[in-house]
């Protein structure tokens, strides 16, 4: 647990297109360990030329954006002017500090700052990048990850001739903050395995978005 949390995540924009005011219809979702899933929509305002800039070049205005924590409430955010006026094709991508005004739900008299950057791809949508913290008076976020149980390394044995045989294992999750939580594992319990070594990857998340990571190794060998 923890008094703050930090706002760290890559969280989805908006597609690529033409020129700034194109791409002005932002959405953002995603998760933000410490937090859980988060959505959220603003309108990106940006201003070209003349009186702020020179002609073709411009700089990001301020704007509020407001994120919704499932289940949790609403985090209030005022997203500062772009720091320098930039080339115009740019505008969509510059950097901006936000500063945390408030909340809904949890997140009463909620408070941080930290940076929002932009990247846009040439072939898919684009990313915002948060770096920040967040403070909410009486609150403690839940940072702690899942305990992911029974991923250990396993010995099965296959009759000669066979070309796979099916493995079951358990594992299962734990976590401090809720009551159950699903681990999943890739290849999944009851998969048929061929002979040799293959490495099993299991995951969980909690309501927080904390994740936990763990993998084992299967071993299929044939009986002698």
């Amino acid at each position: 647990m923890g008094a703050s949390v930090s706002l760290v995540s890559n969280l989805g924009g908006c597609e690529p297109v033409g020129g700034a005011d194109e791409c002005a219809a932002r959405t953002i979702s995603g998760s933000f360990p410490g937090l859980g899933r988060v959505n959220g929509a603003y309108s990106f305002v940006v201003d070209l030329g003349q009186p702020s800039c020179a002609n073709f070049v411009g700089k990001a205005l301020a704007y509020p954006i407001r994120i919704t924590v499932a289940g949790k409430g609403e985090i209030q955010l005022a997203v500062a002017e772009g720091a320098k006026c930039i080339e115009g094709g740019t505008i969509k991508t510059q950097s901006q500090a936000f500063t945390v005004t408030g909340g809904t739900g949890i997140y009463v008299g909620a408070s941080g700052s930290g940076t929002l950057q932009r990247t846009l791809a040439d072939s898919g949508h684009g990313t915002e990048t948060w770096a920040g913290t967040l403070n909410v008076p009486g609150l403690d976020f839940d940072v702690v990850p899942p305990v992911l149980v029974g991923a250990v390394n396993k010995v099965v044995k296959a009759r000669r001739g066979a070309k796979s045989v099916r493995v079951s294992y358990r594992v299962s999750a734990t976590d401090n903050g809720d009551a159950a939580v699903n681990a999943t594992c890739k290849p999944a319990s009851g998969s048929r395995f061929a002979f040799g070594r293959t490495r099993v990857t299991c995951e969980a998340s909690d309501s927080s978005a904390n994740a936990a990571t763990a993998s084992f190794v299967v071993l299929v060998k044939a009986t002698r």
